[in-house]
């Protein structure tokens, strides 16, 4: 261990000093000893391959990075003798976030629509969400925060800009100043400005000015990150200045906010904080301003007698309303606040049954309508090709195979919401999504007897086609609180997607 811990600090000296060569060069001398010395230090080899990989993520040198990676997949089950899984999958995302972020830059004009972000990207998402899984979102540590912070700057390239902001802000309420989530943060809250064409307000801008002094104040190496900060920070004065703030008492502003937060009902609060609120103001601040679940198709200065935007407003009604419906259900399957009068018959302890576990079963499967009305808005906002009575399902209708005329029309559009959709149908796919179990769930509680158990317990004994899974109300009740982030997620980036293309085409005269 301490072979790894002395080339670590050499290899994060020289790439502090942007001393790239000299670091590759290193690391070809530590492979090349290893290999013919025979070495069984695998900490050593691990500190070796992840060193790979930094060094050709800050450089560009593909072939660094894909040296790493092949370290790490080639020793992978001996490694894990030393090192954690959660380590190396973790490492393995970095890799291939590298390579994405290699092979763009040597493309012009590049635009990340659906088929652009199936390969590499796709993968170190894939990776990083394998430890995400495994994460205790409630006792964070240095580790757990770095793999959400690369999460959310992988999701950011898919276009995921709720869910990336969603992962910074954990990290944030755990380390307040962790660099990387600060710059992240800052940074996604910028790119929402641009492509969202959400409203600017104080509240915002000041977030991303308060975000930016954090940095400010840190030494920060890398030229390129020190000059977006200050970038960043000038035009964040500047908005605020016109808008006659006082920068010297801008923490009044934040004091003032926490206050009307705390004047909250209890269901706003607890909506607001776990992620689950439809108003873009809650994206960066939960003050008054984040009261109302007033996400909208339509803007400040926006009008239109378009028909198709008006069907496309009701079914974001319709989204907001079941929506709204199914994480109140679960706000009151915690509370726990509901009487029964019913006699379940103790057939088989451990199983849990009532009404309260019915609005978390309910919950959970309400989140599938409202993805498969998204797919459906999304065939009928482009105008997509549908078969005669053919079902859309929101994790398959993208299916290239199945439907290849409609997947080249979704690959022609240039829409990074769409994008983010597509993303996170992709997660949701039950033949290799990360979350595909979802779907297998929602089926088996919609077709079966898909039963929850205490925490404790495990049901044997009654295996057949309807009793054919179990999992502990605990687990479930987590799984659906993600479900929930994952669908208000879905539901944002549908609006911005629809938002998007109805400016494209007042632009362009046809709206």
């Amino acid at each position: 261990m301490q072979e790894a811990y002395i080339l670590k600090t050499k290899i994060d000296s020289l790439l502090d000093t942007r001393r790239y060569n000299d670091a590759l060069r290193e690391l070809d001398r530590q492979s090349e000893i290893f290999v013919n010395e025979k070495k069984n230090n695998l900490f050593l080899l691990a500190e070796i391959a992840g060193s790979f990989i930094s060094l050709g993520s800050e450089s560009y040198n593909l072939e660094a990075v894909n040296k790493g990676l092949s370290i790490f997949q080639k020793n992978r089950e001996i490694l894990m003798t030393a090192i954690t899984e959660d380590s190396i999958d973790y490492c393995l995302g970095n890799g291939f976030d590298a390579i994405f972020k290699i092979n763009i830059q040597q493309k012009d004009n590049f635009f990340p629509n659906p088929e652009s972000v199936k390969g590499s990207l796709f993968d170190a998402k894939q990776y990083f969400l394998k430890v995400f899984k495994k994460i205790d979102l409630d006792n964070l540590n240095d580790f757990s925060i770095q793999v959400l912070s690369n999460l959310g700057n992988n999701l950011n390239q898919s276009g995921r800009i709720v869910e990336a902001l969603q992962l910074f802000d954990m990290v944030l309420k755990h380390n307040p100043e962790f660099p990387q989530a600060v710059i992240s943060k800052a940074g996604g809250l910028r790119y929402m400005i641009q492509n969202t064409n959400c409203q600017l307000t104080i509240s915002l801008i000041s977030e991303i000015y308060r975000l930016f002094n954090i940095i400010d104040e840190e030494e920060i190496v890398p030229k390129k990150i020190k000059e977006n900060v200050e970038l960043g920070k000038m035009m964040s004065i500047k908005f605020l200045e016109k808008n006659n703030v006082n920068l010297e008492r801008i923490e009044d502003e934040f004091i003032l906010n926490q206050k009307e937060y705390e004047n909250h009902p209890e269901n706003l609060k607890f909506f607001l904080d776990n992620f689950l609120s439809l108003s873009e103001h809650s994206l960066y601040c939960k003050c008054n301003g984040a009261k109302i679940d007033n996400l909208a198709i339509g803007f400040p200065g926006f009008t239109t007698n378009d028909l198709k935007v008006i069907q496309l407003e009701l079914l974001n009604n319709r989204l907001k309303s079941e929506f709204s419906f199914s994480r109140q259900l679960y706000f009151d399957f915690l509370k726990n606040s509901l009487n029964e009068n019913v006699q379940y018959e103790n057939v088989i302890n451990g199983i849990v049954d009532g009404i309260n576990f019915e609005q978390l079963r309910t919950s959970f499967k309400k989140c599938f309508g409202i993805l498969d009305k998204i797919a459906e808005g999304i065939c009928f906002l482009f105008d997509l090709d549908k078969k005669e009575g053919e079902n859309i399902y929101f994790e398959t209708f993208w299916n290239s195979k199945q439907s290849p005329n409609r997947w080249v029309q979704i690959n022609q559009l240039k829409n990074i919401h769409l994008t983010a959709l597509y993303s996170i149908a992709c997660d949701l796919n039950k033949q290799n999504g990360e979350f595909g179990f979802y779907k297998v769930w929602r089926n088996k509680l919609e077709h079966g007897l898909f039963s929850l158990t205490k925490s404790d317990y495990i049901a044997k004994g009654i295996e057949s086609k309807i009793f054919s899974e179990n999992t502990s109300s605990e687990n479930f009740e987590n799984k659906t609180k993600l479900l929930l982030q994952l669908t208000r997620s879905a539901i944002f980036s549908f609006v911005f997607c629809a938002r998007q293309e109805l400016i494209t085409n007042k632009e362009n005269g046809n709206c």
